[in-house]
């Protein structure tokens, strides 16, 4: 039996690095400009206030839920408005936070695992963050990236798998995504038609019942096994 895998996508935080550490540094970076550059901001605010302050500004304006960017742009035109303050710091401080957010710690299990698969399988990212894989260092193994920006779309939609399916020339039962996120990466490339593997790096419950990944993973190094069973006719 063949088997029919041609295309391999990956989310990125949380898949390749760790998202969390990534975010919160590029945020210590940005909360350090502010102090520096718009103190009444951060005498009203610490950090965590800030986030939150974004999550409610997400509430009201779901729209802007598949752009991050745009999200954070919002938040601080809105802190601009509140404070009375100008608006020449908005970039700026978009741009520390932007690049401090690509500094990126793979995983020890990316680098081997994609390099080998790259010589079997097409690869793609897709992404719900605004992660850039050139600046991360992760685009030479990549034949096409796509993030919800882009796309228009949420990874928990199918919408944005099925343009990366016409973007590579594939159906989707030739197309395989990788990623940790139950809702996001499973859920999402499973109603778009494709195959869907859980990287379960913590080893949490699923919480999704009848939705069920193709398979579940703990590391990379598993993945290449589990493709040989997929997609077999």
């Amino acid at each position: 039996m063949a088997n029919n895998i041609r295309v391999i996508s990956f989310d990125l935080d949380d898949t390749l690095w760790p998202g969390m550490p990534t975010i919160l540094a590029a945020e210590n970076k940005l909360y350090r400009f502010l102090q520096e550059n718009v103190s009444v901001i951060t005498q009203r605010y610490d950090m965590m206030q800030l986030r939150d302050r974004r999550r409610e500004l997400l509430s009201r304006y779901p729209e802007l839920a598949h752009d991050l960017s745009a999200l954070r742009l919002r938040s601080f035109e809105a802190l601009a408005d509140e404070f009375g303050l100008g608006r020449e710091w908005i970039r700026p401080a978009f741009e520390l936070f932007y690049e401090a957010r690509q500094q990126v710690s793979l995983f020890p299990d990316v680098a081997p695992v994609l390099e080998a698969l790259q010589q079997q399988y097409r690869l793609a990212s897709l992404t719900n963050g605004n992660a850039d894989p050139e600046k991360t260092g992760v685009a030479h193994w990549f034949e096409y990236s796509l993030n919800s920006i882009t796309a228009g779309s949420l990874k928990s939609q199918p919408m944005i798998y099925r343009q990366l399916q016409r973007q590579m020339g594939v159906s989707a039962g030739e197309h395989v995504h990788v990623g940790d996120d139950p809702e996001n990466d499973v859920l999402g490339a499973k109603t778009a038609g494709a195959f869907a593997i859980w990287l379960n790096r913590e080893q949490k419950p699923w919480p999704l019942g009848d939705c069920q990944p193709d398979s579940e993973i703990q590391n990379l190094h598993a993945l290449p096994a589990v493709l040989a069973t997929l997609g077999r006719d």
